[in-house]
């Protein structure tokens, strides 16, 4: 073995052990205690709403949706508006992009639970009004960032 290739492997044993002792004498965890504390998504887009006063019925959204999570619920005025499956949908919004009236729009809310998978398809009805959030006690917003290699959870605000 070169002499190089020993010193690399040394090196590299060298900063495990170190990133090991630092963990032992002051453990930081990365992970977060949700729901007190909240992830900043940043960028990340949200749930899908429904101005249905706004829709046409062309159908665009559902034609340009990838992944087949759009479907065309038919209404009682003979129109069709558009129901999406959060279960397939992936959060592209192709669909607000192709949307020529702006019928359906970005929200900010990102964290969605479900119990069951019936609940994750929103009819035209359940589009029309947003999930409600309950924000029982004050979070604090958390990012991880990566500071050497190593991720830390950085405070936000």
């Amino acid at each position: 073995m070169s002499n190089a290739k020993l010193s690399t492997i040394v090196k590299a044993t060298v900063d495990a052990l170190a990133v090991a002792a630092r963990n032992f004498i002051k453990p930081e965890r990365i992970t977060i205690y949700y729901p007190y504390e909240k992830l900043e998504y940043g960028r990340m887009r949200g749930w899908i709403g429904l101005l249905t006063e706004k829709c046409t019925s062309c159908m665009l959204c559902a034609r340009i949706c990838p992944t087949n999570a759009i479907k065309m619920y038919p209404a009682p005025n003979t129109k069709r508006y558009p129901g999406i499956d959060y279960g397939r949908c992936i959060m592209c919004h192709f669909c607000i992009d192709v949307c020529p009236t702006d019928a359906l729009y970005p929200t900010p809310i990102k964290e969605l639970a479900f119990y069951d998978y019936k609940e994750m398809i929103y009819t035209p009805d359940r589009e029309r009004e947003p999930p409600k959030i309950q924000e029982p006690y004050k979070s604090v917003k958390v990012a991880i960032k990566y500071e050497g290699g190593i991720p830390k959870k950085v405070r936000l605000e």
